[in-house]
């Protein structure tokens, strides 16, 4: 079983969230939805925010309970070339939750927008594909 978490401000990472759920046919929630069955795979996504993740973010990841998620695969949105994979795996390591080496995070998305282009949409495709194969 898969889950898809997210943390939004501006409704980019959401917009995201809310398209990859529908190509692996998993309702994306918000972060404020715990995980209160176990999964084989949480697909976790935030934007980047100053040059870093949102605290909120951070700190529902230190929260993840192990037993529960089995490995988490990243994915986020950003205005520049910045993303949270770093930090998040920091965090994620430290609560000995395995993060998968794919992760799907679109540059060039300013806030409030809502411009993810056509090719950033393929990008989403091909990325479910991706995990649905796995």
């Amino acid at each position: 079983m898969d889950a898809i978490r997210f943390y939004s401000r501006t409704g980019n990472t959401e917009k995201l969230a809310n398209l990859l759920g529908e190509q692996l046919h998993v309702k994306a929630e918000s972060i404020d939805s715990p995980i209160d069955e176990p999964v084989d795979r949480l697909f976790l996504g935030g934007g980047v925010y100053n040059m870093s993740a949102d605290k909120h973010l951070k700190a529902y990841a230190a929260d993840l309970d192990p037993t529960k998620v089995k490995e988490v695969i990243l994915f986020g949105t950003s205005g520049s070339v910045f993303t949270i994979e770093r930090q998040l795996t920091k965090v994620l390591k430290k609560r000995k939750i395995p993060v998968a080496d794919e992760h799907l995070f679109l540059h060039g998305l300013m806030p409030k927008m809502g411009n993810i282009n056509g090719h950033q949409k393929q990008e989403i495709i091909d990325f479910a594909k991706g995990a649905v194969t796995q």
